[in-house]
């Protein structure tokens, strides 16, 4: 949800990337999904922020599931646990129908 003050909106956003890639992230989620899958994730966003490139949701889709090799469901899941698209627009674009 964006507010009328893009300002607001970018500390929101940088809070956000914050806390996603912080070491409280992978204390709420590592037993859900593993440690090293919530590394994965992150170290994905890591990559995107130092190329200064957002990453298409199909790219990091098919990095965790073809090259990580972690199940459809699980990274499906996880996107929904997280709500992936409040992400936008960092992480974009639409899975395909699985």
């Amino acid at each position: 949800m964006q507010s009328e003050n893009p300002d607001i909106d970018i500390i929101d956003f940088l809070d956000l990337l914050n806390e996603t890639l912080g070491s409280t992230f992978v204390e709420r989620w590592r037993y859900k999904y593993s440690e090293k899958f919530i590394k994965h994730f992150q170290l994905k966003l890591l990559s995107a922020l130092n190329k200064q490139k957002p990453i298409k949701i199909e790219m990091l889709y098919n990095y965790l599931t073809k090259k990580c090799k972690y199940s459809d469901e699980q990274v499906l899941n996880f996107f929904q646990t997280i709500e992936i698209e409040i992400y936008s627009p960092f992480i974009y674009g639409r899975l395909k129908k699985r």
